[in-house]
């Protein structure tokens, strides 16, 4: 009789603590609306667009908040779909592909030689929650580097603090989009100079 109330008890007790919250994959789809620049600089140029290198160290399919400046978190519900730098650099291929600064564009592994890479440095990709704030921070550094004299051809960085409908992943992931929207339109405009 003893041993019933302890197996009772053990399956009663494992129902309870079997309780899991959902988890929540997210991506990078922006919907960038490009226009066509056939007559840009680099028009008749390839460039190969270099796997995103990260100021604060590895990114990674985690989603990064912080509350305020000393400490910072990760959402254990929700997660990107792969390394939050395979997202960006599938979204600037994109939009290079699109908007026609560039004769081809190629991803960092082809083993083809190009007159370009494009490399970028995330600064700064996290949801920023403060009492009366709620903002998606992207703060993207970008180089342009003529692949036969090793020269860097130009430089710039583009930030943005975009607000968040809600306080959530999913508000973050939405005005992540929004940010990652303004920096491509932002980087198409200033290769095409």
């Amino acid at each position: 009789m003893r041993q019933i109330v302890i197996i009772s008890l053990l399956i009663f007790l494992s129902a309870c603590s079997s309780k899991t919250t959902t988890l929540h994959i997210y991506t990078l789809n922006p919907s960038i609306d490009i226009h066509k620049h056939p007559n840009a600089s680099y028009a008749s140029h390839s460039v190969k667009v270099a796997y995103p290198s990260s100021i604060k160290g590895i990114i990674s399919k985690r989603m990064t908040y912080t509350y305020d400046d000393l400490e910072e978190g990760t959402y254990v519900n929700a997660q990107w779909s792969t390394s939050s730098s395979k997202l960006l650099m599938n979204s600037f291929i994109r939009v290079l592909e699109k908007s026609g600064v560039f004769k081809a564009t190629l991803e960092y592994t082809s083993l083809a030689h190009t007159d370009y890479l494009l490399e970028s440095e995330v600064y700064e990709f996290y949801h920023k929650v403060r009492k009366d704030l709620s903002v998606a921070v992207v703060s993207i550094r970008f180089n342009l580097i003529h692949t036969h004299s090793n020269t860097l051809i130009k430089s710039r960085k583009f930030s943005y603090q975009i607000p968040t409908q809600t306080t959530d992943a999913q508000g973050y992931v939405k005005a992540t989009n929004r940010a990652v929207e303004k920096i491509s339109q932002d980087l198409v405009q200033w290769l095409a100079r």
